[in-house]
């Protein structure tokens, strides 16, 4: 078996303290030597310098940009088309079930949907124009204009949707 890791597995925590561990212990040798020259008694030297210690292994534990990690790739990438339908359907659940959410969030939106359409396509200025209701159907007119209108089951919203 070769010292390669497969995607997926961590190191053992004891083969990744390789370099860490010296380097602490250095770190307390040093710290407590410099106290110790300063004046200090040997007790407090060691003990002020157990801190820096950890620290010092605190510090070269923690990820480095270059490391290597050794993850498997998602599974599925999510772009941001599906983060976006998935709120419009949460969206027009709600508004399946509350008037008043239809009214002050969807609606609008597809009411600057439809008038953006309608500008592109035949140069209607909004849906107040008479043939605005001719290009749209007396339905389609109604959910985008009447305050009232319930929001009709999926399929036939994606029927008059599709009319746009």
């Amino acid at each position: 078996m070769s010292g390669e890791r497969p995607a997926g597995f961590a190191a053992p925590p004891l083969l990744a303290l390789g370099k860490a561990v010296p380097l602490a212990v250095a770190g307390v040798v040093v710290t407590a030597f410099v106290l110790f020259r300063v004046g200090a008694p040997v007790h407090w030297a060691v003990l002020v310098a157990l801190p820096v210690g950890a620290l010092a292994l605190l510090v070269s534990r923690l990820p480095r940009s270059t490391d290597v990690v050794w993850a498997p790739p998602p599974a599925q990438v999510a772009g941001g088309t599906s983060t976006q339908a998935s709120t419009l359907a949460g969206r027009l659940a709600e508004a399946a079930v509350d008037q008043d959410r239809f009214t002050r969030r969807v609606q609008p939106r597809l009411r600057r949907l439809a008038e953006a359409r309608l500008r592109q396509r035949h140069d209607v200025a909004d849906l107040d124009d008479p043939r605005a209701r001719d290009l749209l159907g007396p339905e389609l007119h109604r959910l985008l204009t009447d305050p009232g209108a319930p929001l009709p089951g999926p399929e036939k919203l994606a029927d008059l949707l599709e009319n746009l």
